[in-house]
């Protein structure tokens, strides 16, 4: 009679055993996501899932403090009914064979595969039960968790910018989010990497006016520049005042009004080049305006940024009506590219698609990079022999490359080959 006693405790052993390893496979591979939809909803039970979850130290303790009493305990009565069935030498060799693989087949794989495969389900299910368990043996889970903490190091962040890009890749794949929408969201995490010295317009490409100049002159510019916001400097284009805005100045001189650039002068925002993209648009709709100055670390002006510059880094290039579209790099005939000087030198290599060495060149801009090479100020003509490609300067301004060729050889060599 005893034996029988026996064997039904170990069978509700196990069976506990497995209720608590299906339970932390679920509460360690569900969705908290999905979760809180599911709380969103009203579901109470995901409630009590997510505040499990929320307190994963406790509840993992909990369930190895449980499963391990279990364990012990169905080992020890099996060990007791064999040596009485068996004798004590050989029934303690006949017990350890049995309730390892019994445990490990019903108590560890099978129930642990079944949770892998439903583990939000499963958190429904057994979360009011594992609330419960939790309360009893908070004492010990206390305990448990003081020496962890202890014993322990701080905890890294729960989640990386690179894991959360894997993770959008891999929804992605699943068809729930588009290509379009994976690339936003993954440029909206990378806003606060990216420096406003990465995507201004260069002091050299500004279109400003003097302070002092006549209204008609800034009306033309206006026209031929096709800008709505125009800069305005005093004397020198490091010491930008403010901008004129081409509504303004139009509606002025539709209506007759007689006016100087000071009078419709509006001030400006400046910011330094090392700000981030990120903070660079937040100071802007804060202070509500598009365009900014960027200053470099002597204060004079390195360029300007305007709120479509800022955008284009979270959504691609931003082209109206009156914009001719000009690409940094584009494919021309017989393994030519045309690339602007402004272009990214990152960019260029992955667009081109092969290795070119920076030879020491740390800029980003591929007009830097020629003049690296070149050693000089570059000219229309002059030629970059490259291992893998050639470069040829065919426009220039002052002093910098507006365009050139770039002509990929045969075998282009690979980066790290020799």
């Amino acid at each position: 009679m005893d034996t029988i006693v026996y064997i039904v405790a170990i069978i509700l052993l196990m069976i506990s055993s497995a209720f608590f390893s299906m339970s932390e496979t679920a509460f360690t591979s569900a969705s908290e996501i999905k979760l809180k939809k599911l709380a969103n909803e009203g579901n109470r039970n995901a409630e009590k899932a997510i505040r499990i979850i929320e307190g994963y130290d406790k509840f993992l303790t909990t369930i190895l403090i449980g499963n391990n009493l279990v364990n012990i305990a169905a080992s020890s009565l099996a060990t007791t009914v064999f040596a009485i069935l068996l004798g004590a030498e050989t029934g303690a060799i006949a017990s350890t064979v049995v309730m390892t693989l019994a445990l490990l087949v019903f108590s560890e794989i099978t129930p642990k595969a079944l949770a892998k495969k439903q583990p939000e389900r499963i958190c429904l299910g057994v979360c009011t039960i594992v609330h419960w368990i939790m309360v009893i043996f908070s004492p010990l889970s206390w305990l448990f968790t003081k020496l962890m903490k202890l014993i322990g190091s701080d905890e890294g962040p729960t989640l990386t910018e690179d894991e959360l890009e894997v993770m959008i890749d891999e929804i992605q794949s699943d068809g729930i989010l588009e290509k379009r929408e994976s690339e936003l969201i993954k440029n909206a995490m990378r806003l606060d990497d990216i420096q406003v010295a990465d995507v201004y317009v260069h002091r050299t490409d500004i279109v400003a006016i003097d302070v002092d100049e006549s209204v008609e002159a800034l009306g033309q510019l206006f026209v031929t520049s096709g800008y709505s916001r125009i800069p305005v400097y005093d004397n020198t284009i490091d010491n930008i005042i403010g901008v004129v805005y081409s509504k303004t100045y139009f509606t002025n001189t539709k209506l007759g009004v007689s006016f100087k650039i000071h009078d419709i002068l509006m001030p400006v925002k400046y910011i330094p080049e090392t700000v981030s993209v990120a903070d660079a648009l937040s100071e802007m709709q804060k202070s509500k305006m598009h365009m900014a100055v960027v200053l470099d670390s002597y204060g004079g002006t390195k360029g300007i940024i305007t709120m479509e510059d800022l955008l284009e880094e979270l959504v691609g290039d931003i082209w109206d009506e009156s914009d001719a579209v000009q690409q940094d790099v584009s494919a021309s005939t017989g393994g030519c590219y045309i690339v602007k000087g402004m272009a990214n030198f990152d960019d260029v290599m992955d667009k081109v698609g092969i290795f070119i060495d920076r030879d020491g060149y740390e800029d980003t801009n591929f007009s830097g990079f020629i003049m690296h090479k070149l050693q000089r100020a570059p000219t229309k003509g002059d030629v970059v022999e490259l291992d893998n490609a050639t470069i040829t300067v065919t426009n220039v301004k002052g002093h910098r490359v507006i365009d050139c060729s770039l002509e990929v050889k045969n075998e282009p060599i690979e980066e790290g080959s020799s």
